[in-house]
């Protein structure tokens, strides 16, 4: 599998506040993506088969199995198909979880990973939303490409 294929895009940054419960942050170019901040209580992404931030390597394991290739910082795991979860850990905690699905079919809907944000289609088909849950420190986004043959997920601190 190409890595490289998982690095969605770089842009420059433009940011808009809007007072409220919400920050929307744009990314400008051809890669646009709104961030909003949820309440605590907003219906996004947290775990994924029982994996969270700040849970330990034994923990993940105890959850999903022994890792496809694991390093002192991070471990792959394999889902269905060609499908992964990669895990990143900082001082011996997950850091953060990178979901990769090959096919659109095997990615959880959209609300159930950013709940009600915006889903933007960028200028060369694909979609991408953001959110951060600022009351737990963490933040979630979903990108697929126009296709659908790669979908990432990542939640991250």
């Amino acid at each position: 599998m190409n890595r490289s294929l998982r690095k969605p895009f770089a842009s420059s940054l433009s940011i808009t506040l809007i007072l409220g419960s919400a920050v929307v942050i744009g990314i400008g170019g051809s890669s646009d993506v709104t961030l909003v901040t949820a309440q605590k209580s907003a219906k996004v992404m947290r775990e994924f088969h029982g994996v969270k931030l700040g849970m330990k390597s034994e923990q993940v394991q105890a959850a999903v199995g022994k890792p496809e290739t694991k390093s002192e910082t991070s471990e792959e795991y394999k889902l269905t198909g060609d499908d992964t979860l990669t895990v990143h850990y900082d001082g011996g905690v997950v850091k953060a979880m990178l979901l990769y699905f090959v096919d659109a079919k095997n990615a959880p809907p959209w609300n159930e990973v950013v709940g009600n944000a915006e889903v933007k289609v960028n200028d060369n088909g694909a979609k991408v939303a953001r959110v951060e849950v600022s009351e737990e420190k963490f933040w979630v986004s979903m990108y697929q490409n126009k296709s659908g043959t790669m979908t990432t997920i990542t939640i991250s601190r």
